[in-house]
């Protein structure tokens, strides 16, 4: 409540000592964000959910401040700030790129039959179910049905794979299938991503178009990594010369916004060129000496993304409407969808084929949507293909499988 009360009295004090009022109010707002997602989430993480709710919680208290009787639109300074928005454009393609750096190909090329299996049942469905349920509930016009599918669609494994290594489970069976799974579920999620993004810019939905856009993207795919695996190891050994740690911060920001543009010169949203910028800096590429290793680049860009990526998610949060929850049909819909959710995913567990797997236990591990979905609700919304209620809805149904999913899991990690 002491950050709401500085955020009212604070800025009569600094507008008389010079400072402009669009830094005053930008940067009480950073305050704001910043230290409530902090809090937030370190309190949902003792409470043993993910970081990530938390930090979308706390989003939502600052967006619907009214509730309280506290006068104060947090959503519009959000949407008037210039640097606010670039933050968290720039915050989705560090998202993209991270999850492509923490993808590996040969992992992908190196999955079993019953990770593929799961994966694409756990995409196939999903959005086939998606589609259905956007029909049945009214969100049924073109692009909206097809996101909804999509937003169901992701998989956020990163929640189950910490909740597994705390279990010690991470080598089990059932747990190389859902990591498995999840690799070429990250891929096909960024494909569909791809597709609609393409569609959504170009504002025509016409089904003769949708080849042409999955074929440009599956060759801007192919084309990039390819090019890259070719021209990256020449690259790395350049950048290697110094041992800066800055140098190497800088490479990756640089080749993340880079590639990026390219894939928005080819058409297509600059989340996917992010996506294949992460990709292409493989392990074979790092092999030159220990400073080199996929792992330190990670830590290298985190103290930039994990700012940059909070403000994106609790700008996520501070969107959603919590009057959404006193409409009926709203609420059958938040409800409705989040079965869906479950359901869809759970069921890719059983096809696996074998002894010693714990089928319901990797259906349930697949659950968690997380960023990858939030991802697809905040593209989808800032293009006006969802209008602040569902968009509201939807965020709501994918915090409620975030913490659903590892609550459904955990019963069954003893059949691991």
């Amino acid at each position: 409540m002491w950050l709401l009360v500085a955020a009212a009295l604070l800025p009569s004090a600094v507008w008389a000592s010079g400072a402009s009022e669009e830094f005053t109010r930008t940067s009480l707002a950073l305050i704001l964000m910043i230290t409530l997602a902090d809090i937030s989430g370190l309190l949902f993480e003792r409470m043993g959910m993910p970081e990530l709710v938390g930090e979308i919680c706390a989003g939502i208290l600052l967006g619907n401040l009214a509730v309280v009787g506290i006068d104060f639109n947090f959503s519009a300074l959000l949407r008037e700030s210039q640097f606010m928005t670039y933050s968290s454009e720039l915050a989705l393609v560090l998202l993209l790129f991270l999850v492509g750096l923490e993808s590996d190909m040969k992992d992908l090329l190196r999955v079993g039959r019953n990770a593929t299996a799961v994966a694409c049942a756990g995409v196939v469905l999903p959005v086939t179910m998606g589609l259905g349920a956007s029909a049945l509930l009214g969100i049924n016009g073109g692009l909206q049905g097809w996101f909804v599918g999509a937003m169901l669609a992701a998989t956020s494994v990163g929640i189950t794979a910490k909740l597994l290594a705390s279990h010690g489970l991470i080598k089990s069976q059932s747990a190389e299938v859902i990591l498995g799974a999840a690799v070429i579920d990250d891929v096909m999620g960024i494909l569909l991503l791809a597709v609609l993004a393409s569609v959504a810019v170009s504002g025509e939905f016409a089904y003769t178009d949708l080849f042409l856009i999955i074929g440009k993207a599956l060759l801007f795919f192919a084309g990039a990594l390819f090019v890259g695996q070719k021209l990256m190891p020449e690259i790395v050994q350049m950048v290697a010369l110094t041992k800066h740690a800055s140098i190497w911060t800088g490479f990756a920001f640089c080749l993340a916004l880079g590639v990026a543009q390219i894939a928005a010169f080819a058409g297509l949203a600059p989340l996917i060129g992010a996506f294949v910028a992460g990709l292409l800096l493989d392990d074979v590429d790092f092999r030159v000496g220990d400073t080199l290793q996929k792992h330190t680049l990670e830590e290298l860009i985190r103290p930039i993304s994990d700012i940059l990526i909070t403000i994106f998610f609790v700008g996520i949060g501070a969107l959603v409407q919590l009057e959404v929850l006193l409409d009926p049909k709203m609420l059958a819909t938040i409800v409705f969808l989040t079965v869906v959710a479950i359901v869809s995913k759970g069921f890719s567990g059983f096809l696996v084929k074998g002894e010693g797997f714990d089928r319901l236990g990797i259906g349930f591990g697949m659950i968690p949507r997380g960023e990858v979905g939030l991802v697809f609700a905040a593209f989808a919304f800032a293009h006006g293909i969802f209008l602040p209620n569902t968009y509201s809805a939807l965020v709501l149904v994918v915090l409620l499988s975030t913490v659903l999913g590892p609550a459904l899991l955990k019963p069954r990690l003893s059949h691991f």
